[in-house]
């Protein structure tokens, strides 16, 4: 599980990054575990290259440790293999308990007349807990794009409307695969709403936004990274299974670099170290927070591309003969939508109060202001499964 789970945010990082180099100095938000869910149906009746290219990409193959090689051999206690941890996975973080809300949900929707493997629609089924809706591409594509949507509505609690836009799916579609994720949690403790107050949001050197600023002073996890100073937080929800990290570098430095320098040098290994038990530790902090909502919606398809993800897109090259007998299948569009909501009550995404012990010895307040742009990510602590990641950079 823990293998799964780190290869996940490997990837996560590296789809960062790229996504990034389209999206300098804009909000990022997406759902690295809705996405892997997304190609793990795939990879299922994958075969060849595009099903080399999909493992190596999405799962960091390429760059896990030599003692773990090839993960799918790794996590492999079973033929069946990945998909298992997949099952187990998507198991475990779908329970947070009270306090919390989180769905996970798949579905395909099938072109009536086409013939898939039902060994296919089996393991969908079995590991992604995504079962096959027969619908009529070909004469009523406009009435199964409205179905789509309304499931993907539904599964998010009205979140996530039109996913497809009107003319994104034609006559031709024979296959969607659906994945929707929603999260709403209760801070472990709520920021007071008498305490929220208006302020500025940097956005760089010369501009600035009037935001709503939440606060509250109280014991939280916190590490310092002195080498990027860098500040992070460790923002409980109710129960504790699930915590929000914000990464925030400081601001005073030479047109706001500080966060640039701080993307450039994240790695798997440093976030897992920063954020470690060992690492970060309970300390006194006046937390400053903006309430905030980001809404991004991504076609995926160039993005993956860049990263090594290209047969499947390729309609002579794209190799999904464990999907159907029948020729041309191919994955048209990879797209995600994705909503982020912050309150004073906690957070809402389209994804007993857990006071920390204060040492005996109380140390000197500090200040975790979070007034300009800052990464941050949600985290089901037991697996450590990032769920969503992304930049704040503009209200």
């Amino acid at each position: 599980m823990c293998s799964l789970s780190a290869a996940n945010a490997r990837f996560c990082l590296d789809f960062f990054r790229e996504l990034n180099k389209r999206k300098r100095n804009e909000n990022i938000f997406f759902s690295p575990l809705s996405l892997s869910a997304a190609f793990g149906m795939v990879v299922l009746g994958a075969k060849g290259s595009t099903l080399e290219q999909i493992e190596k990409v999405q799962l960091c193959i390429g760059k896990l440790k030599p003692t773990t090689k090839h993960l799918f051999s790794c996590l492999k206690c079973e033929e069946d293999g990945v998909h298992s941890q997949f099952q187990a996975l998507l198991a475990e973080v779908s329970e947070p308990g009270p306090g919390c809300c989180l769905t996970i949900a798949n579905r395909l929707f099938g072109e009536i007349t086409y013939p898939f493997f039902q060994r296919y629609l089996d393991s969908t089924k079995k590991f992604y807990r995504a079962e096959l809706e027969p619908v009529n591409f070909k004469y009523t594509e406009e009435e199964v794009r409205d179905k789509i949507n309304f499931w993907v509505e539904n599964e998010t609690k009205g979140k996530i409307k039109d996913l497809f836009a009107a003319g994104f799916i034609d006559p031709s579609t024979v296959l969607v695969l659906v994945n929707a994720i929603y999260f709403k949690g209760k801070w472990a403790v709520e920021f007071k709403k008498e305490d929220t107050k208006e302020m500025y949001f940097h956005l760089n050197k010369n501009e600035r936004r009037k935001v709503q600023m939440m606060f509250q002073e109280g014991y939280f996890n916190m590490a310092i990274i002195e080498e990027l100073k860098t500040k992070i937080i460790e923002l409980q929800y109710f129960n504790n299974e699930l915590s929000m990290f914000i990464l925030l570098p400081e601001d005073d430095c030479e047109d706001f670099t500080g966060l640039e320098q701080l993307e450039c040098a994240l790695t798997y290994e440093k976030l897992a170290e920063w954020t470690s038990s060992a690492t970060m530790e309970p300390l006194r902090v006046k937390v400053y927070l903006p309430q905030f909502k980001m809404e991004e919606s991504y076609v995926l398809n160039n993005t993956l591309q860049e990263m090594g993800v290209m047969n499947v897109f390729d309609w002579g090259k794209a190799d999904l003969s464990g999907i159907s007998m029948k020729d041309g299948l191919v994955v048209s569009k990879a797209i995600q939508k994705t909503i982020l909501e912050v309150n004073e009550e906690g957070t809402e995404a389209g994804c007993s109060a857990g006071l920390l012990a204060m040492p005996l010895c109380c140390p000197v307040t500090c200040e975790f202001k979070a007034d300009h742009p800052f990464l941050l990510f949600i985290r089901h602590n037991q697996t450590n499964t990032i769920l969503f990641f992304g930049r704040y950079s503009s209200p």
